[in-house]
């Protein structure tokens, strides 16, 4: 089990992708993949050099795998104002999956 890791983050724009938590891997932990889950829920994506690697609209989302020995920036979508929940913790599957 992954150490989870949580924090907040209140959106300083109405609708504009920011940028909520940011992930490097060493190449021997390329293989490493965690659960981000965000409350409430809100869209998500991954962002590597710019381009978008992968993208949920369930509130949560999958970050690390090959990728992240780039530099991964998970990025959120939502209201001015609002404040969401950030959670990090194990890879989410489809056991353990969020439903709601």
């Amino acid at each position: 089990m992954a150490e989870l890791h949580i924090k907040s983050h209140t959106f300083k724009t109405d609708g504009e992708w920011e940028t909520i938590d940011t992930l490097w891997y060493s190449p021997f932990f390329y293989w490493q993949r965690n659960g981000l889950r965000v409350t409430p829920p809100v869209p998500l994506r991954i962002v590597v050099f710019g381009k978008v690697v992968d993208e949920s609209d369930e509130g949560w989302i999958n970050q690390g795998g090959a990728s992240a020995m780039l530099l991964q920036r998970i990025q959120a979508r939502g209201q001015k104002g609002q404040t969401i929940r950030v959670e990090v913790g194990d890879e989410i599957t489809e056991a353990n999956r969020p439903t709601g």
